[in-house]
């Protein structure tokens, strides 16, 4: 039978302080591990360290929302293997851009996309 241990009055709420909390947040959200690993050394529960982070919304902890550039190079394909056709038959007016991003993964969009919506998506493949 496991052994249980049961909290009351002041002992059942523990305090952190701010400094604590953030070391922690920073602990959790570096990349190195997981959240669940870092809630587990310090005794918490891994919600708590996202409620923390909702809270106290520290900037360096804030995902970056700045557009990043990556090189890219134009790469001509013969007509035989892009023949510019719609699934529909018709010619179509622009040619497709492929994009391959950091990851491995290669993003083929049509060249006249709009720009938000190309660096949203860009961002969510990345993220993926």
């Amino acid at each position: 039978m496991a052994k249980v241990e049961i909290l009351t009055g002041a002992q059942r709420q523990r305090r952190w302080s701010a400094e604590l909390k953030l070391s922690i947040l920073q602990e959790a959200f570096s990349g190195d591990g997981s959240v669940a690993d870092v809630a587990r050394r310090h005794d918490v529960l891994p919600q708590q360290i996202y409620a923390w982070r909702k809270k106290l919304f520290p900037p360096e902890l804030k995902p970056s929302h700045t557009p990043s550039f990556v090189p890219v190079s134009l790469v001509r394909t013969s007509e035989s293997v892009h023949d510019g056709f719609k699934r529909n038959g018709t010619r179509s007016r622009c040619k497709d851009v492929e994009i391959l991003l950091r990851n491995g993964r290669l993003l083929r969009i049509a060249a006249d996309v709009d720009l938000e919506v190309l660096s949203t998506l860009i961002a969510c493949v990345e993220a993926a």
